[in-house]
């Protein structure tokens, strides 16, 4: 590649970062209901709180990817998929190598990713929901043992 083609491709590469990082700030800025309303959702459950915003971060990962689409002219630059490897380590371990090969494998495994968080987070909603439902249960049971203790000490 010439000078001028890196060049090319830096410039890109930085577009595509800026624009993800764009829309980030744009997120918080705006109040994106995908960051905020986890906040207040999920306030006393932590674990589902720190899956909320892990699900938010990886799709906002997988945003690199719809980016760098657009650029189909720069697909094999090593330089970005170093950038998204650095990006992207802690989302998704055991890939050494993203290239132009597994692009879209990885892409595929980030969304997997992402609709396995919202699973989980689903999964906890429901468990807290019946914890609610089984102590709701427990309090009427108590109670009405109760008064049938106490119409069982009035007969006696």
């Amino acid at each position: 590649m010439d000078k001028n083609g890196s060049l090319r491709s830096i410039v890109a590469i930085l577009d595509i970062l800026k624009s993800a990082r764009m829309r980030l700030v744009s997120d918080f800025k705006n109040k994106e209901q995908d960051i905020y309303f986890p906040m207040y959702k999920y306030e006393n459950d932590s674990v589902l709180m720190c899956l909320a915003i892990e699900s938010y971060f990886t799709s906002w990962v997988n945003y690199h990817f719809k980016i760098w689409n657009q650029y189909p002219e720069f697909k094999s630059e090593i330089l970005y998929f170093t950038a998204v490897r650095k990006l992207a380590k802690d989302i998704v371990t055991g890939i050494d190598e993203i290239s132009q090969n597994n692009n879209d494998f990885f892409s595929n495994l980030i969304l997997s990713k992402i609709d396995l968080l919202d699973k989980i987070i689903e999964t906890g909603v429901k468990d807290s929901e019946n914890y609610n439902a089984l102590l709701m249960e427990y309090e009427k049971d108590r109670a009405l043992f109760k008064r049938e203790i106490i119409r069982l000490k009035g007969e006696l």
